[in-house]
């Protein structure tokens, strides 16, 4: 059991600092972000939107991972779940609806698809892990 609580801390704290350091970048320069796929942020708007999306929702993921590494890891790792399954899921739809993306956003695929698949596993051996724990204490 202490096992599967470490290695759930040190992947919240690899997912909030891999998140945090998107949010840093967009914050401070939203065209980096978007340099990776050759798209131009033509104006205001669409830099406020990056900075509010890639940078304001991913440092606030970012923070609550943090805190959850060590409080409440089961919230983080539905919420990491979510957050990879769902960019994962929308990969997936894009390559049946459009095609092949390129090499960068094939990476990101099978890195959100890893940490979903990783955020699933750790949250069954979490769950399974209290159950036994609660049994233990009703028997005792």
């Amino acid at each position: 059991m202490k096992g599967t609580l470490l290695i759930t801390r040190i992947f919240l704290l690899l997912l909030a600092l891999a998140t945090l350091q998107i949010a840093v970048q967009a914050i401070m320069d939203p065209q980096a972000i978007f340099d990776n796929v050759q798209v131009q942020l033509g104006n205001i708007t669409a830099r406020n939107s990056v900075r509010a999306l890639y940078g304001g929702v991913n440092l606030i993921f970012g923070l609550f991972w943090l805190y959850t590494a060590f409080r409440h890891q089961t919230m983080g790792l539905i919420l990491a779940l979510l957050y990879t399954g769902g960019f994962a899921l929308g990969r997936i739809l894009s390559v049946i609806m459009d095609g092949m993306p390129g090499e960068f956003a094939m990476q990101w695929l099978v890195t959100e698809s890893f940490f979903a698949i990783l955020a699933a596993v750790l949250l069954y051996r979490n769950e399974r892990a209290n159950s036994m724990k609660q049994s233990a204490s009703i028997a005792a």
